[in-house]
Formats: C-alpha cells, sequence, structure tokens
C-alpha cells in the first residue's frame, strides 16, 4: 500500500473518529498494514524464550543479561532511580511477570549509550513472583557480520500500543567500531531493546533511528564488542 494514502487515509478517518464517535477499528486496521509493510509483529506470548528476557525499563525496553541484572540505554535510565519499578514481559496492560524495584543503576563511563540496572530478586507485585524464575538470561553473540538477519524486540510507542510487545525484523547494513546499523524498524520506546540474530543471540542494543519523516530508514544499536561484553561482565550481580 501506498505510505500517502495510508497517512491520508489515517488522517481522514482520524477527522471522522472524533466528529461521529466511529471507524476506530478502521484506523487500527490501517496502523496494522502499516506494521506489516514494516515486517512488524506483536509478539503474542511473552512468557517464553526468549521473549521473558525482555522488560519494560521506564518508557523504553531493557533485557536481562545475568543475576538480577538488565541491560538497557544511558538515556532511558535518566528517569530510572533506586526505587523505580521495571515490568517484566508485560503482554498488554495487565498481564506481566512482576514489578520489581530497581536498587542500583550503574551508567557505562564510555561514549556508547548504554546502563546497566540491578533490580531485587522479590517482586513488588503480585508478592508472590521471583526475577530469576520469571524472567531470562538473555545469551550474547560472538560476533555478527553485515547482511546478516536481526530482529529487534521491545516495546515500542508502549502507551499507544498498550505495552505489547513488538518485533520488527532486517538486515545488518554495517558495523563500525560498538555501531550497528541495520533497516530493522524502530520507533521511540524501542530504545534499550535487544538485536537478536537468527539464533536468538543478542547481537546490539537499540538506541536510535531515523525511520519516521526520514529517507534513510535505517535503526542504530550498540554492538557488543569484546569491551561492552567485560563492562556487563563486571557489573553482573555475583
Amino acid at each position: 500500500m501506498n505510505k500517502n494514502i495510508i497517512i491520508k487515509s489515517i488522517a481522514a478517518l482520524t477527522i471522522l473518529t472524533s466528529v461521529t464517535g466511529v471507524s476506530t477499528t478502521m484506523v487500527e486496521g490501517i496502523q496494522q498494514t502499516a506494521k506489516a509493510e514494516h515486517n512488524v509483529t506483536k509478539i503474542t506470548n511473552t512468557s517464553i524464550s526468549p521473549y521473558k528476557g525482555i522488560l519494560r525499563v521506564g518508557a523504553a525496553t531493557g533485557f536481562v543479561v545475568g543475576k538480577n541484572t538488565i541491560l538497557t540505554n544511558r538515556h532511558v535510565v535518566k528517569d530510572v532511580q533506586v526505587g523505580s519499578t521495571v515490568l517484566a514481559h508485560p503482554n498488554g496492560e495487565n498481564d506481566t511477570g512482576g514489578y520489581y524495584k530497581v536498587k542500583k543503576v550503574i551508567p557505562y563511563a564510555g561514549s556508547a549509550d548504554l546502563a546497566i540496572v540491578e533490580v531485587e530478586e522479590d517482586s513488588v507485585y503480585p508478592k508472590n513472583k521471583k526475577f530469576s524464575e520469571n524472567t531470562e538470561i538473555l545469551t550474547l553473540a560472538s560476533e555478527a557480520k553485515a547482511n546478516e538477519r536481526v530482529a529487534i524486540v521491545g516495546y515500542p510507542a508502549p502507551y499507544k500500543n498498550k505495552h505489547h510487545m513488538y518485533q520488527s525484523t532486517g538486515t545488518v547494513l554495517s558495523i563500525n567500531g560498538d555501531k550497528l546499523v541495520s533497516d530493522a524498524f524502530a520507533e521511540g520506546g524501542n530504545s534499550g531493546s535487544p538485536v537478536f540474530n537468527n539464533k536468538n543471540e543478542v547481537v546490539g542494543v537499540l538506541y536510535s533511528g531515523d525511520q519516521i519523516g526520514h529517507s534513510k530508514k535505517e535503526s542504530y544499536s550498540v554492538y557488543l564488542t569484546p569491551e561492552i561484553k567485560k563492562f556487563i561482565a563486571d557489573n553482573t550481580e555475583k
């Protein structure tokens, strides 16, 4: 479907909805068509591997890299403090693996947009959940290469999408130092999302994207170099 047609149709139907109170389903249908064009799909079961290792952190995303240890972006933790809560793999507004209190935030000292978040083992809500039992530690890939297929999985536009997890697929365009560029679609809220290879191993951490209103249609991730992997290992709870 032509992108200009999609945009004009959404605008027209939004006006119609505001006047008549109808056509919401039609708007949602067009939005789903747009998602399909970007190779974006909703994850319907977030309690299975590897999705149970992904969390809502602030208004963005993070994922488990060790015992009670989450990796996300440094810019994401600007809104995350000790005592804040993170949500384990929510699947909608009510279905989660538990809320867990943040006990430590460790920004990466280098230039890469990364931070570690440590959380308590026992959930804040509901009371009977354990972080180790309701999440999983994701595997970090040994390397990635250009032209490799990848998937970004996280919580784009979490409020608009009602806290549902989405996956977008694409191809690695380039890797330069600790920067991985792909053509997989990303939106606000995807920051901190794991970038998986076809073995469900993490090759990067999404931090930005030129997707809407840009001709490049690229997304940018921190590539997990040996130095960054050492930072993760050194700051993983033992």
